[in-house]
């Protein structure tokens, strides 16, 4: 967790100015953007994992048209491999390496995920497709499907561009959450404790190093994650997201729901 900073930061998301400000009243405050401004959307946070944990609702439309000083609050810092030299120099140690992405067209909204999964010897393509769930459910999914279908006991690579994923399992999150009852904070409970619990098992039965990838930065792996779950999640007569639609994402020990299992699409094995 985050250290409890002493003052508050305020987003705004929506007002005469969007942006992170440190302070609310005064020359140049949050106030300013805010006050008297109908449809105004602007929060205060004590720690940067509060205020990121907020700004993951929108839609990747809203996120994609916030200024930098927000969205690096969602950027763990880049850890880019390269993209030839860095790429093979895993696969030639034996490790799978996996590229993931997901989201929702809308915010919840019909949804999808995209998985390429590299070998020293070739590559497989993974995507589905739900009618109503939410970009960080894709993205979670997108991870658990990747690794539940690799076929040997090797150590895997993970590359995502969520931070929400990434910070959930480098920065310790999701399994403090898990020693605490699932409470995010002393109050809230985490969300997506479905999906969470089924990745932390995956993760347990193999090392599996995460790291962050900046999406639409022209890799082409990741590139290509982001076009199979966005055409997945334009598909029709799309399977539910029975857990989301129960309202069930809050409940522990719950199955991985079965379309999950049989809505994947295998496009290319070479």
């Amino acid at each position: 967790m985050s250290p409890k900073k002493s003052n508050k930061i305020y987003l705004v998301v929506k007002g005469r100015q969007p942006g992170l400000y440190t302070r609310w009243f005064g020359p140049g405050g949050a106030a300013e953007q805010v006050t008297g401004l109908p449809g105004a959307l602007y929060k205060g946070f004590y720690t940067d994992e509060a205020a990121a944990h907020w700004l993951r609702q929108f839609d990747r439309a809203t996120l994609a048209g916030l200024p930098p000083s927000l969205r690096d609050l969602l950027e763990p810092g880049p850890a880019q491999p390269d993209q030839q030299n860095g790429l093979a120099a895993l696969l030639r140690s034996g490790a799978a390496v996996l590229f993931t992405d997901g989201g929702a067209l809308t915010n919840p909204g019909p949804g999808g995920y995209g998985v390429v999964l590299r070998y020293q010897d070739g590559r497989r393509e993974l995507s589905g497709g739900f009618r109503l769930t939410t970009n960080n459910r894709m993205e979670l999914l997108a991870c658990i499907v990747g690794l539940d279908a690799l076929q040997n006991p090797a150590d895997a690579v993970l590359f995502s561009d969520s931070s929400y994923v990434v910070n959930g399992i480098t920065k310790g999150w999701a399994k403090r959450w898990q020693s605490r009852g699932w409470m995010r904070t002393k109050t809230e409970k985490a969300e997506n404790i479905d999906l969470w619990e089924r990745l932390l098992a995956l993760c347990a039965a193999r090392e599996v190093d995460f790291r962050w990838l900046k999406g639409h930065a022209g890799h082409p792996d990741n590139e290509r994650c982001d076009r199979l779950a966005t055409q997945a999640a334009g598909r029709k007569n799309l399977p539910p997201d029975e857990n989301f639609e129960r309202g069930q994402t809050r409940l522990t020990s719950l199955p991985l729901f079965d379309s999950a299992r049989s809505n994947q699409t295998s496009p290319s094995k070479k």
